[in-house]
């Protein structure tokens, strides 16, 4: 964390007096107690069940709208600045001209994956653009400023966020929803992620779903927001009297399907008539390193031992990520009636984990490099890190 303020702090200074003027309010929770909220993850849960299921019958749905016997799943991971390879490798796989980019009958997104998840759900040519030109020019248009009375206004946060939050409803405006809309209706789905705090789970929410309700415009917006506040830096969101962050934090990708949830899909493909086998293909962006970076620790400094403790926290979870994935893969294939389980995957070349702006919170020089690297890797020939295909016994 005090790498990601110092970035922040050398590149605010000649914002100051707007970051002093611009509206950062305190935030606040409605009062709760434990033995509530206790209550409230039995619900919780009860709910993820349900959004697991619609994910389920609407896949069912889309087989037999395809007629292909495929089924198209497009995971994007969180990852900050580096999200910038995803905008980069997605906009490049997009104008491929052979091994193009499939209609994905099922995105999920998570933190920097959750803000590219409806454009690249929407896959169109000007889409892709758009999302490469928002972490392309993410300094200018989307970069948090010190929020210099943070200890003063008290918003759980350092950062005030007021230009991510005017470029999200910029670009997430009514003629995008109602585009998006256009493609749910069609029983495509996509699905982001945020963290609850006050129940320590993740959750996942159905943008079909949110759009549907009063006021989802609004809604979905500040789900976009809540998915990649990063907690103790960005401000968290309260939504449904709740404390929401990052996304990435419980998981920093979404899969929305495990085994059981395969072997259900299975089952109901069945019962629905669809007795030929069918694919599923994962499609899985990872905008990081699938490493843990190295250093050089000072064995005297308790600061260094315990963001080293976090760092690895984090990271050591992007270090297995394909692992658990292609035993996933194998296990259900194996064990789903009537399913063939595919996983490609792609993440940043862990080489260049320690190259110069590689570690900051907002580099632009990076940001740009990462962009042009993911595209030319969508456009080559060796584009994914991971190739897993299951058999069935």
């Amino acid at each position: 964390m005090r790498r990601l303020l110092r970035s922040l702090v050398r590149s605010s200074a000649p914002v100051v007096a707007v970051a002093l003027t611009e509206a950062c309010a305190a935030i606040s929770r409605p009062p709760t107690t434990i033995p509530a909220l206790q209550a409230e993850r039995v619900t919780s849960r009860a709910a993820e069940l349900v959004t697991t299921d619609t994910v389920i019958a609407r896949l069912v749905r889309r087989v037999q709208r395809r007629g292909d016997r495929t089924i198209d799943i497009l995971m994007l991971s969180g990852g900050g600045q580096h999200g910038a390879y995803g905008a980069g490798f997605l906009r490049g796989w997009g104008t491929r001209p052979e091994g193009k980019m499939p209609t994905f009958d099922l995105v999920t997104g998570v933190s920097a994956g959750g803000l590219q998840s409806p454009l690249a759900f929407l896959g169109t040519p000007s889409s892709l653009d758009t999302l490469s030109m928002l972490f392309r020019e993410a300094v200018e248009r989307t970069k948090p400023s010190i929020d210099w009375l943070f200890w003063l206004r008290k918003t759980g946060g350092v950062v005030s966020t007021g230009k991510l939050e005017r470029t999200i409803g910029q670009v997430f405006d009514s003629t995008m929803i109602r585009r998006l809309q256009r493609e749910l209706a069609n029983d495509r789905q996509l699905v982001i992620g945020t963290t609850d705090g006050d129940l320590g789970i993740a959750r996942t929410w159905d943008l079909r779903h949110v759009l549907d309700q009063p006021q989802g415009d609004a809604r979905a917006r500040l789900l976009m927001k809540a998915t990649s506040a990063i907690p103790g830096i960005f401000p968290p969101v309260v939504i449904d009297g709740h404390v929401h962050f990052d996304g990435g934090i419980v998981s920093n990708v979404m899969p929305v399907l495990d085994l059981d949830a395969f072997r259900r899909l299975g089952e109901r493909l069945r019962a629905a008539g669809v007795q030929e086998p069918v694919t599923v293909r994962l499609w899985l962006v990872m905008n990081l390193f699938a490493e843990v970076p190295t250093k050089v620790l000072n064995p005297a400094s308790r600061k260094a031992m315990n963001y080293r403790a976090l760092e690895l926290l984090f990271f050591s979870q992007q270090a297995t990520m394909f692992a658990r994935f292609e035993n996933l893969v194998r296990a259900a294939s194996q064990t789903a009636p009537g399913l063939t389980i595919e996983l490609r995957g792609t993440a940043i070349d862990g080489a260049l984990i320690h190259e110069p702006g590689a570690g900051e919170l907002f580099d632009k020089a990076w940001m740009l490099r990462m962009e042009t690297y993911g595209f030319d890797r969508a456009r080559g020939t060796d584009l994914w890190d991971v190739v897993v295909e299951g058999a069935k016994r």
